[in-house]
């Protein structure tokens, strides 16, 4: 039995190293993310719960999307936050991911919804690595900024941008492939996880024209024989599925099928021209003659700069593709206002690859970067458990 027993052990030991290490990489962190928080909370408030430090997480967003996944849309508005607001505003894929598991494994809403944004987390990291062009040092600071960086609570609770920077690389790397359609059904599946997951779509025609151009054809080439590529114009057709179902559901439930626009209003948001609203965010820090302190407005106003900074960037190094999508993924929040900015800009993968890429770049930074981002992710818990708005 105990000669069994070492071989069985020898053989698991073999079967572990066998994986690669791109995919070991994101459940470590992953784990060693959730022990370090865990202990931070318990330090602070001195409850050993787990379920209570899940729900301690909670917050904004994750609630709704908690309820959403509970009780389904609502009939009408119920001021549930402020004004007239309705959960009308809120896509439906997450949330419908978040009672399949409560239907299948029993799991509360946020146990299981938590557990699942973890898991996403990881996947998306996984499926992220051929991005990244075998540069580890720069997919270990991806990595890490996703368990251990100062933003990790998005991608430990009920919020969205997990599952959205999961199908945002699965989209990239199947248009790597050039596996165009079912990069259109990934783009359907992000469009009925944010509305910015309509952008995708013109990154697949970029994407391919492109690959036409390495390919020796020409611009004018591509666009004569455009209406013959049926797995190109399909995979167009397929991004906007996702909300169109979402619109025809509202259509019949609340008898606007543009319902998740136009209860924004509830929040203060309406369509301006981006660039002014950046400038009245930084103008409020200023007028307030604050010099010493980053005020909410400045956080999301720089959160907007530095993505548009690095969609910038990826247009220099020739990645049309990730720039105008993560450049519009930036403008079109930015043109209701500046609010959730950091959310927005965080939940663009693009924008956190090439930032990776640039941090790991020198050893130097890499190596100053990751002590930072831990001692910001250990600090901000606290802020983020007491709700300080402008994590959000």
């Amino acid at each position: 039995m105990d000669e069994i027993f070492a071989e069985t052990k020898i053989a698991s030991k073999r079967w572990i190293w066998r994986i690669p290490a791109y995919v070991l990489l994101p459940f470590y962190l992953m784990l060693i993310g959730m022990a370090l928080r865990y202990a931070v909370y318990i330090r602070n408030t001195g409850h050993w719960g787990f379920t209570d430090y899940l729900r301690a997480l909670c917050v904004y967003d994750c609630n709704a999307y908690e309820r959403l996944a509970l009780y389904g849309y609502e009939g009408r508005p119920s001021g549930f936050d402020k004004g007239d607001a309705n959960n009308w505003a809120f896509f439906p894929f997450y949330s419908i991911m978040v009672w399949a598991i409560n239907r299948v494994t029993g799991l509360s809403m946020l146990v299981g919804g938590s557990i699942l944004t973890s898991l996403l987390t990881v996947w998306g990291a996984i499926i992220a690595w051929p991005l990244f062009e075998k540069k580890f040092r720069a997919y270990f600071l991806f990595c890490f900024f996703l368990f251990l960086g100062p933003f990790s609570y998005y991608f430990s609770t009920l919020y969205t941008e997990a599952l959205f920077i999961m199908l945002t690389v699965a989209g990239f790397a199947l248009l790597k492939q050039r596996d165009y359609v079912t990069a259109g059904v990934t783009g359907a599946l992000m469009s009925a996880t944010r509305s910015t997951g309509l952008l995708f779509a013109a990154a697949i025609l970029i994407a391919a024209l492109q690959n036409h151009l390495e390919d020796g054809g020409t611009v004018r080439q591509f666009f004569r024989t455009l209406w013959k590529r049926t797995d190109l114009l399909l995979a167009v057709a397929l991004v906007p599925v996702g909300i169109c179902c979402f619109a025809i559901y509202l259509w019949f439930h609340s008898g606007d099928a543009l319902a998740f626009v136009h209860i924004q209003r509830a929040w203060g948001r309406a369509f301006a021209n981006p660039f002014w609203n950046l400038w009245l965010a930084l103008k409020m820090q200023f007028d307030a003659g604050n010099y010493k302190t980053i005020t909410t407005d400045l956080a999301f106003a720089l959160a907007a700069i530095f993505g548009m900074a690095l969609s910038a960037v990826m247009a220099w190094k020739g990645k049309w593709d990730w720039a105008l999508f993560s450049l519009f993924g930036v403008l079109l929040p930015l043109s209701t206002n500046t609010y959730s900015m950091l959310r927005f800009v965080v939940g663009l993968a693009p924008v956190l690859i090439v930032a990776s890429l640039l941090g790991a770049r020198w050893k130097w930074l890499f190596y100053l970067l990751l002590p930072v981002l831990l001692i910001l992710d250990v600090l901000l818990l606290p802020t983020w458990i007491a709700r300080t708005y402008y994590l959000m």
